[in-house]
């Protein structure tokens, strides 16, 4: 399992890396536990945090949504607890969580995992899924510009070919839609095949409730820039001024 260790913050910098160092010196991690040398109290729930731009330069000039990278960040965070737990053992135990992370840093993260009395967060992402989607064919377009999308599902993703037929439009492009953010997974004006890939290693985030946001969670990543995780998500294909979206779901990989 990989171990990220996120702290920083403009207000608390020097209080909260103690914290999280000293847990994270304390811990020992297992495949699906995390052992303390004595019992903890501590909530197991789901950390919920969103962040959006506020400012910074966008592409396309004033009035465009996208956004190549950011000065300041509007940004929610909440734990919601569901059990209490006294234990020096934590499980890991296979949860749905939600990653999706924006060029600049914006974007949204959906963690289950445990919060410790000193608001110290120890969440995990696990790299489990089942991919449903309601057919494996999408198309857009008219008699003069059409696409046509083959869909597969694989282990920790999906793959498939795009087949367009192009008068006017330029391109065809198809992106996979999150809550919050978008993701290109095929652009260009040929048939080509794609491939897109979720999360795929156990991941463990040493943090606190305080400080974890997404462009904080990003940089801790080498700024990925991904949508990943579990529920419902749409692919849409767009071809000229033509569009069609296809809803899809994402569960866990088990019976």
């Amino acid at each position: 399992m990989k171990i990220l260790t996120v702290v920083g913050g403009r207000f608390l910098p020097g209080r909260v890396r103690k914290l999280v160092e000293e847990i994270s010196g304390r811990i020992e991690v297992l495949e699906n536990a995390l052992l303390f040398p004595e019992s903890v109290k501590a909530e197991y729930g789901r950390f919920n945090a969103a962040s959006s731009v506020l400012i910074g330069p966008r592409i396309g000039g004033r009035g465009s949504r996208y956004y190549t990278s950011a000065w300041l960040f509007d940004t929610s965070r909440k734990f919601v607890p569901e059990k209490s737990v006294l234990s020096s053992e934590l499980p890991l135990t296979p949860a749905e969580y939600r990653l999706e992370l924006d060029v600049p840093g914006s974007g949204r993260i959906e963690l289950p995992g445990y919060r410790l009395k000193n608001g110290v967060l120890l969440l995990y992402i696990t790299p489990s899924y089942r991919f449903t989607f309601p057919s494996d064919v999408m198309t857009a377009g008219n008699l003069e510009d059409y696409a046509q999308v083959s869909l597969k599902p694989l282990e920790n993703g999906f793959e498939g070919e795009v087949s367009p037929s192009l008068r006017k439009a330029d391109y065809a492009d198809l992106s996979l839609v999150g809550k919050m953010v978008e993701d290109i997974v095929f652009f260009g004006d040929e048939p080509g095949r794609f491939t897109y890939e979720f999360l795929s290693e156990p991941i463990l985030v040493v943090s606190h409730e305080k400080i974890l946001d997404p462009p904080k969670l990003q940089k801790a990543m080498n700024g990925l820039s991904k949508v990943s995780g579990h529920g419902k998500f749409t692919l849409r294909l767009s071809v000229g001024k033509a569009r069609e979206e296809m809803e899809f779901k994402v569960g866990l990989g088990m019976e």
